[in-house]
């Protein structure tokens, strides 16, 4: 059967999509990495690259957003037919919520900002007067959970769903055009303002200034694959996302002509639910052998090392492009077999499928957390970042089998690891962390549930959770790669020989070891009794409502965290420095000519 149009047009779209997100994500690493390195190396940061811009410029470009979204949300409230809409008291909740965050964010905020700078105005001086910002932030976050719980009691009593949204719709226009407001202000007294964006401009000049440079070719190379080499590593990462599902499927109904009919949509596939007539995948390739072909395409990488080493003609390139082959083929055996035991217990190979498992039981850590760890050490050695870094380690092979390459090419080398992060991370929340799945969400919304009982329960539209299960697979992403880069600063580089020896000798019987006791496991799970089997229900109930509460508690401390006033002070790490400091202090001269 031939596809219409409009489905090659929404496959060509999630290819875009992933494909950009995967490459964004990639450069906000590389913005990462830089700041922890002039944290933790005290260099200059990458915020140097800035744009300047008159005051009443950056004034307008700080309201704009603020006054669209206002005027977006006062629409959606009082000039459409939402409010005759059974999404009337979703939207309303939504609203409300986002407007109590954009409240407390911005009064901690400008707390923040007059405990450091000092108020610049009586306004400021009262926001200061309120506490500090975490205690604040603390007050918010404590509100927006009171919200949460007394808003669905007071629903056709006292609240109704238009009266709900247009209170929703009045706190998140008139909160965003306060804060906003407050800003431009500030910004309007100034006479120029430099926009750096948080330092991501840097990496853009950087990408800019990587384009110009020279592009150098050794005279005695093999010049076709020296030219190849840098295609291969890039790629095969960027592709390996092509299985895997960012949300929920679609369902939709079929037309006469037994096509799917995008105009039918009927819900989304989750707990509760499965799509009768046709389903629409949110992955690029709906394949059949999954997890099969990201292994496949992941193996192509180590052809781009080898082939970069040999085709320089440079015996540093050589050795690091054999190291990254054993190495890469070294690690890819104990990936394969930590995913043998996911298989054991999901029963297939299709990574969506994988997900919905996790949805309707537990998620894969739980039932794998021994593997969990396995794999994720096995995937940062995959991707050569340090402490694995042996293929390219400046002291020992220069820059490894990219010593050779300069410019895009170089980029090319640079950029992949990068993107491999993004692909791995992606990869171990979906076969771990239940992908696109958030605790307790079915077809129709969130219920929490504990046997027979119903804690909580909120409906919710099929596109807010399609958009609510996308969000949070980024943030689970997010988070892993952010999670690869601390271990990157934080562990020594292997020598060659201990790297081989964790791989062969420690991780291959590992996983070896994971999967004779889930063979058992799984044996014993089969054969138990009802009452065994019904505990074990409890038991993967009981752990998603322990991934709610830490998801709270832990977005709780990193907003205290935040709001934290920055408190600087010079940390004596070598032994240099403190018996510099014992004999009280360096001598410090005006530089002269």
């Amino acid at each position: 059967m031939v596809p219409s149009l409009a489905i090659i047009g929404i496959d060509f779209l999630k290819a875009f999509a992933v494909a950009m997100f995967a490459m964004n994500v990639g450069v906000i690493l590389t913005w990462v990495e830089r700041r922890m390195r002039g944290m933790i190396q005290d260099s200059v940061g990458p915020n140097r690259a800035a744009i300047p811009v008159p005051g009443f410029v950056a004034a307008g470009l700080a309201t704009g957003p603020a006054f669209l979204l206002a005027g977006s949300v006062l629409y959606l409230a009082f000039g459409s037919e939402l409010p005759e809409s059974e999404d009337a008291v979703f939207y309303g909740k939504l609203m409300l919520q986002a407007g109590v965050l954009v409240g407390w964010v911005t009064l901690a905020a400008i707390a923040r900002s007059a405990q450091e700078s000092g108020a610049r105005n009586p306004l400021e001086q009262a926001i200061a007067s309120l506490g500090s910002p975490r205690g604040i932030a603390l007050g918010g976050v404590l509100l927006q959970v009171a919200l949460l719980m007394i808003v669905p009691l007071l629903i056709g009593e006292v609240l109704t769903g238009p009266l709900l949204l247009t209170i929703g719709a009045l706190a998140l226009a008139g909160t965003a055009v306060a804060g906003a407001g407050h800003v431009g202000a500030a910004l309007s007294s100034q006479k120029t303002v430099r926009i750096t964006l948080l330092g991501l401009l840097h990496p853009a000049a950087d990408g800019l200034k990587t384009v110009f440079k020279a592009d150098f070719v050794p005279p005695k190379s093999d010049q076709f694959l020296y030219n190849l080499a840098p295609w291969i590593s890039f790629f095969p990462t960027l592709v390996l996302l092509a299985v895997v599902p960012f949300g929920p499927a679609l369902c939709f109904g079929k037309g006469e002509d037994g096509q799917i009919d995008l105009s039918a949509f009927q819900g989304i596939e989750a707990p509760g639910q499965m799509c009768e007539a046709s389903r629409l995948s949110l992955q690029v390739a709906d394949l059949n052998v999954g997890i099969l072909y990201f292994f496949a395409m992941a193996g192509t990488g180590i052809v781009g090392a080898a082939l970069a080493g040999w085709a320089s003609d440079n015996k540093f390139s050589l050795l690091g492009g054999m190291r990254a082959a054993s190495q890469m083929v070294s690690y890819e055996v104990t990936l394969g077999l930590t995913v043998v035991g996911l298989l054991m217990v999901y029963g297939t190979v299709r990574i969506d499928e994988m997900v919905l498992w996790q949805a309707n039981n537990t998620w894969g850590i739980f039932v794998q957390p021994f593997a969990f760890f396995l794999f994720l050490a096995a995937a940062i050695a995959e991707t050569k970042r340090i402490p694995f870094d042996i293929p390219e380690g400046e002291s020992e092979v220069v820059a490894g089998y990219f010593t050779e390459y300069a410019g895009m090419k170089f980029s090319m080398f640079f950029f992949s690891e990068f993107i491999a992060v993004v692909s791995s991370s992606t990869l171990i929340a979906a076969l771990f962390l239940g992908g696109w799945h958030v605790p307790f969400m079915t077809a129709e919304g969130i219920i929490v549930t504990i046997g027979d009982s119903e804690l909580f329960r909120s409906e919710v539209s099929s596109g807010a959770l399609v958009a609510l299960g996308a969000l949070t697979f980024i943030v689970k992403i997010i988070a892993l790669c952010v999670l690869q880069v601390i271990i990157r600063w934080t562990l020594p580089r292997f020598r060659y020989d201990q790297l081989m020896r964790l791989g062969w000798r420690k991780l291959l019987p590992a996983s070896l070891f994971n999967l004779a006791v889930t063979a058992v496991l799984i044996l014993a799970a089969d054969g138990a009794s009802a009452g065994v089997k019904e505990s074990l229900e409890r038991a993967a109930e009981l752990s998603m409502l322990g991934v709610g509460v830490a998801v709270i508690v832990g977005a709780l401390a990193l907003v205290v965290f935040l709001f934290a006033p920055r408190n600087k002070r010079i940390i004596l790490a070598t032994s240099a420095a403190r018996y510099a400091q014992a004999l009280g202090g360096t001598r410090e001269a005006k530089l002269e000519a």
